[in-house]
């Protein structure tokens, strides 16, 4: 016990409404306090190291379940090095995959703030589906691959309905198991044939994006020939919902937003819970981020921004849009981990979802006899930008909770010379979280 000191992922939070509070960011742990111990918390953490001994401070039992819950603790260092190594273990889990498709990356859509630049028309063939299935069997056998997490992607992935049915069911036979299965899709061609194509696969949670009532959405999101979107996807939506399916997928609905919509979100999200009021539909804002190199501009949030927009959501009405308490599941994105794959319509293989279509950002192909080619971008996303090897990030009191932000926007910072906002929206507003948080459990 005498080597215990205070931790760095400790915060003190005195609010005049609720009371006294700690929270480690290491366990996610959160206590309420008594005056006395907010006091003496207080007193360790601003001294630059301990003057008294502190079983003068702590009876026996405190200081074990201080211990136990890491508020103090011998060495912050250490358990940097114990999240690096446990972040590593995620990286290379061979168990595991993260499984991006793109049947083609032709679209009937042209979104206003549209990212995908690189895209290229084509649809994927045969031969492209027998080398996934092909290369997905190789994993089970060879590495022991048991789990996969499967999205569905594009351009608009229903252009492709019956590659889905027909690459669906092969992959469902493989045996492995589809912990996740979701498509991203603009909802225009998910009507009754394409909901069951979907639920016959194995998809449980449907995303769709809908900018706002219909003279927003559709000067935001119109077809290619220009005309607007929104009627035929609230009709597709109004069928899912009275139809026998209803309760088989989840359907999550986006709201892209920016400072030109963003005084319509409320309203929108409450006429669609209300036309909706199905438990299976969630609304949520889709922070729109375009760099400075796209053509289509538009008027983005910043970190704060958001934060703000978010918590005065929840503050004044009630609706938690994003998590107010961070989680302690620790996941790495899919383009950190060397295995996992976007496989566009071609064979051709990315790391990240901006990256499709970009030739010059192709990982590999599943035609090849080692799919792996670009080995250094690979190692640029898996080592190269990790935030363990950042002394800023490694010294932060938030790393816990942080997983070091977007590997892509680490990516254009180091190697591009960028200076984008990586942290996470809890830092330096968690006390507001945690206020909300606190509030919420009083409620309920």
């Amino acid at each position: 016990m005498e080597n215990l000191k205070w931790s760095r992922y400790n915060f003190l939070l005195n609010s005049s409404r609720h009371g006294k509070f700690i929270y480690n960011s290491y366990t996610n742990t959160f206590l309420e306090l008594d005056d006395s111990l907010f006091e003496d918390f207080n007193s360790l953490s601003q001294s630059k190291s301990v003057q008294k001994d502190l079983r003068d401070i702590f009876s026996q039992e405190e200081l074990m379940y201080f211990k136990d819950n890491y508020i103090l603790n011998e060495s912050d260092d250490d358990l940097v090095d114990i999240m690096h190594h446990q972040s590593m273990a995620r990286i290379f889990d061979k168990k595991h995959l993260v499984l991006t498709i793109a049947p083609t990356q032709n679209c009937n859509f042209n979104c206003s703030y549209c990212y995908e630049k690189w895209r290229n028309s084509g649809s994927m063939s045969d031969e492209t589906e027998d080398a996934l299935i092909k290369h997905l069997n190789e994993l089970k056998v060879t590495f022991g691959l048991e789990t996969i997490n499967l999205t569905w992607y594009g351009g608009e992935p229903l252009l492709e309905h019956m590659r889905i049915a027909s690459l669906g069911k092969k992959i469902n036979k493989l045996g492995i198991k589809i912990i996740e299965c979701e498509i991203i899709t603009n909802g225009y061609l998910f009507n009754e044939k394409n909901v069951q194509t979907l639920i016959d696969v194995g998809v449980n949670q449907v995303q769709i994006t809908i900018d706002g009532f219909k003279e927003i959405h559709d000067q935001r999101r119109p077809l290619l020939s220009g005309i607007g979107t929104f009627d035929k996807i609230i009709k597709n939506l109004d069928f899912f919902f009275a139809n026998e399916n209803k309760d088989k997928l989840t359907i999550a609905l986006r709201v892209n937003i920016d400072k030109s919509n963003s005084d319509t979100y409320l309203e929108t999200y409450n006429w669609l819970k209300s036309r909706y009021p199905q438990e299976n539909l969630l609304v949520y804002p889709g922070w729109i981020y375009l760099d400075e190199t796209n053509e289509k501009k538009c008027d983005c949030f910043g970190r704060n921004e958001a934060t703000d927009f978010c918590l005065d959501l929840s503050k004044n009405n009630g609706i938690v849009s994003e998590k107010i308490f961070p989680d302690d599941i620790n996941m790495e994105c899919l383009v950190r981990n060397p295995n996992s794959l976007i496989v566009g319509w071609k064979g051709e293989i990315y790391k990240c979802f901006e990256d499709l279509g970009n030739e010059e950002l192709i990982v590999g192909s599943l035609h090849d006899k080692d799919i792996w080619t670009n080995q250094e971008l690979i190692s640029k996303y898996s080592v190269g930008i990790d935030h363990y090897n950042d002394p800023k990030c490694i010294k932060c009191s938030y790393l816990p909770i942080c997983n070091g932000g977007c590997p892509l926007r680490r990516l254009e910072n180091k190697y591009h010379g960028k200076s984008n906002d990586c942290c996470t929206p809890f830092k330096g507003r968690l006390n507001d979280y945690l206020e909300l948080y606190y509030e919420n459990i009083q409620r309920k």
